[in-house]
Formats: structure tokens, C-alpha cells, sequence
């Protein structure tokens, strides 16, 4: 496998056994750190729960950072190095703003004798502290990637290349089969798989492609470009579509995709407006998706009318005049956070960028900003092509998610890879550092 699939040289990159601490810690890190990407980036812990609900998430956040502890331990003076790295330093600055905000929703919280001042306080602050509990995970795991001189952690990111996708096709072909349709968050006739939101399967598969990327033979990319976009395609998320049809002209542009990639992603595309008519008789055809398939055709039709007239295009155009309102009401430090997950509005704001804007104001426009411009310096791939289609996804998915730092726990992770640079650890100084 690593000779036919894999790029030479992607995993195993010279390095001496002194610097990385033994073959037996050389295998712990890089074992605990595939265990975590593989559970992360299939959404196995929150999926897990909705198999069965006494499966907290938490549990699996926790016994992956029981594993971490001890490489903390051995390597103390990394750690030491790793806290001062651009992404710790960020994670810091919003892990204060948001115990700030803890603490403001707690004062508020108090008993005046009749009621409680804020009937959502409770839900807030348990909302507040899972995000700075996710944000925490975070900062240990990118610990074990500044660590690891190696990258053959990414084997369980090729993997996924290959699963995720299948699993979501399989989902829209046989519904009910991974999780029950009744399933809260679910959405009828759009496949999702483990992450029972078609959006942020979409978003994983996407994520997935781009990383494993750095690991595989260029002349592979292609075929798991267009089995991540007939997955995606199957999640009817307009979002992940159109971020897969740019993305096309990114990687073919950096030549991380060959030029025959317009070729067949125009062939695919004339073949798809071809046999349109017969999927949409065979969507309406399915007794299944009988319920859902109004909404799946208008779907459909926004790509060829390109009108946004559909129930939930008009939930996310009255959620984000409803967030800019907010800001515009609490422009510096915000309304709180949270307060666009327990608000008048069915949902929060589908909007990264403007739920920060919303919640912490000014200094939430500042922390994304401030994530870019990490993202964008970040030296996890050798290629710049993949780099810069990682921060165009985070740009443009911004526009579509506010889930970043919630329940999506894999953009934290993405997050926490991508910013890595050069290892300047003293401990490590003769080291070409982790992603060199």
C-alpha cells in the first residue's frame, strides 16, 4: 500500500530515534493521535450517542485525553515549547473570552426571590463550558501532532477518504440503515452517515480529501475528488457542492489536481444534467423519500434557476438578519455566548463568522480573523495548493456553519493540524521539526 498509494517520502520522513524519544513513544503518539483523528473525523462520539444516548461524547473526549496525559508528562519540555505556539496562543484568548462570558451568564443567574433572572442561564453555561471543553481537547491534540516527526498517523485520514464517502453514498441508498430516520437532527432523503447532519458530512468529506491529500500519489487525487463529490452531491447541501466545484479550480490551478480534471468533472457534469430528469422521477419514485422530496427537488432546481426559494433559504436569510441586528445591538462585546443557540429564531445564525460577531462582538471578529491569518501561515503541507484550499474552505464555509467550535469537533482538529510550523522546540533543536 505504501508503495502503490501512498507519496513517497509522505510519512516517513528522515528523522533520528534520540529526537523523537524511542520506537515504543514514536508508536504510542503516532497510535493515540490516528485513534483520535479517526473517531473525530467519522463523528463517531456524538454518533455513538445517538445510537445510544448513554454513550456521552464527553467519554471518548476524556479517555483520548487520558492517553495524551502521559506524553505530556514525558515531554514537559515540548509542551512548554507548544504553549507558546500561534494556535495555543488563540485557543487562550478565546478560552478567556468565553470563561468571561461563563461568568457573566452565571452572575446573572441568581435567585431574586421569585425567578430566576435568565430562564436559558443553565443551558448557556452547560452550552459555554462543552465549547471550552472542546476547545481544550483541541490544544492536547495538536500537542501530540507538534510532537510526531513523522506523519503516519495519516494512514486513518487515507482510510476515511475512502469510508467516509462510501458510507454517506450508502446512507441515500439505503436510509434507515445507519441510524433510524426518526433520529432528532436528521433530515429525510439527504444521506449524512455517521454525522447525521448532511451539512457537516459534507464539510468532513471535504476536510478529509484535502488533508489525505498529503499523503497519497498525485495520480489517485482524482478518483477520491469525484468520489467525495458524488458523496457530497448526495448530502443536497449546497454549501459542500459549491465548495467542491471551487475547490476543482483551486487544486487543478496549484497543479495538485491534473489539468484533465476539468475534463472529466465537465464530462461527469453534462452526464449528470443529462440523467437529471430521470433522478428527480426517481427521487419522487422512492415511497421513502415521499415526505422529503419537495425539498430535495428544490434543491435541485436552485442549480438551474439559481433562486434561493426553498424553506430553508428562507430560514437562514431571516436567522443572519436576525445575528447582524444582534451585533449591531452589542457591536463590542457582544450579546453573550450562546445567545444565538437560545434566541426567538428556530436556529442559530448558519454562520460562522457572524455567530462570533453576534456573541463576543468585536473580539469575535477578531478571533476568526486572527484563525485565518494562522491557517494561512501554517506549514502542515508541502504543497501550497492544499494549503490555500484549506483556508478557502474555512473561508467559505464560514458563510454556511456556526458549528466550528461546537458539536463539529472536526474543524477544532483541522484547526489545531493546520496551524503547525516548524518546531522550534530547544528540546528539538537539531530536529527538522514536525511538518518541515
Amino acid at each position: 500500500m505504501t508503495s502503490k498509494f501512498l507519496a513517497p517520502g509522505a510519512l516517513f520522513p528522515a528523522q533520528d530515534s534520540r529526537q523523537s524519544g524511542g520506537s515504543f513513544l514514536l508508536w504510542y503518539q503516532t497510535t493515540v493521535l490516528a485513534a483520535a483523528l479517526g473517531a473525530i473525523y467519522a463523528n463517531l462520539p456524538i454518533y455513538a450517542y445517538f445510537l445510544n444516548p448513554g454513550l456521552l461524547p464527553k467519554f471518548t473526549y476524556i479517555g483520548i485525553f487520558f492517553l495524551v496525559a502521559p506524553l505530556i508528562l514525558l515531554k514537559s519540555r515540548s509542551f512548554g515549547a507548544y504553549l507558546m505556539s500561534p494556535f495555543v496562543r488563540w485557543a487562550a484568548c478565546f478560552l478567556v473570552l468565553n470563561l468571561i462570558h461563563l461568568g457573566v451568564v452565571a452572575a446573572s443567574n441568581s435567585w431574586d426571590g421569585t425567578y430566576l433572572v435568565d430562564m436559558h442561564s443553565d443551558a448557556r453555561q452547560a452550552l459555554i463550558t462543552t465549547r471550552i471543553q472542546y476547545l481544550v481537547f483541541a490544544v492536547f491534540l495538536g500537542f501530540v501532532a507538534y510532537i510526531s516527526l513523522n506523519k503516519k498517523y495519516l494512514y486513518v485520514i487515507v482510510a476515511l477518504m475512502i469510508v467516509l464517502p462510501c458510507a454517506v453514498i450508502l446512507d441515500f441508498a439505503r436510509p434507515g440503515l445507519l441510524y433510524p430516520l426518526d433520529t432528532e437532527g436528521a433530515v429525510l432523503g439527504r444521506a449524512a452517515a455517521m454525522f447525521i447532519n448532511p451539512t457537516a458530512a459534507g464539510e468532513a468529506i471535504l476536510l478529509v480529501f484535502i488533508i489525505g491529500c498529503s499523503a497519497i500519489k498525485a495520480k489517485y487525487r482524482l478518483a477520491l475528488f469525484l468520489l467525495a463529490g458524488a458523496a457530497v452531491g448526495t448530502t443536497f447541501s449546497r454549501s459542500s457542492i459549491i465548495a467542491w466545484m471551487l475547490l476543482l479550480f483551486i487544486l487543478v490551478f496549484k497543479r495538485s489536481l491534473p489539468k484533465a480534471a476539468f475534463i472529466t468533472f465537465a464530462s461527469v457534469f453534462a452526464l449528470s444534467l443529462a440523467l437529471l430528469g430521470s433522478f428527480e422521477h426517481y427521487v419522487e419514485s422512492r415511497q421513502e423519500l415521499a415526505a422529503a422530496s419537495s425539498n430535495i427537488l428544490s434543491r435541485l432546481d436552485f442549480f438551474s434557476t439559481f433562486k434561493f426559494n426553498d424553506d430553508s433559504s428562507e430560514e437562514r436569510a431571516g436567522v443572519i438578519r436576525a445575528g447582524w441586528n444582534l451585533f449591531l445591538q452589542n457591536p463590542v462585546f457582544g450579546a453573550g455566548a450562546g445567545a444565538t443557540h437560545f434566541w426567538s429564531q428556530r436556529g442559530s445564525t448558519h454562520n460562522q463568522l457572524l455567530l462570533l460577531a453576534a456573541e463576543y462582538g468585536f473580539f469575535g471578529i477578531v478571533l476568526w480573523m486572527w484563525l485565518l491569518i494562522i491557517l494561512w501561515k501554517g506549514k502542515f503541507f508541502a504543497e501550497k495548493g492544499l494549503q490555500m484550499s484549506l483556508v478557502f474552505l474555512f473561508l467559505f464555509m464560514s458563510l454556511f456553519t456556526h458549528q466550528m467550535f461546537d458539536a463539529a469537533s472536526y474543524w477544532l482538529a483541522t484547526f489545531a493540524l493546520m496551524s503547525i510550523r516548524k518546531n522550534k522546540d530547544p528540546a528539538q533543536k537539531n530536529s527538522p521539526g514536525p511538518f518541515a
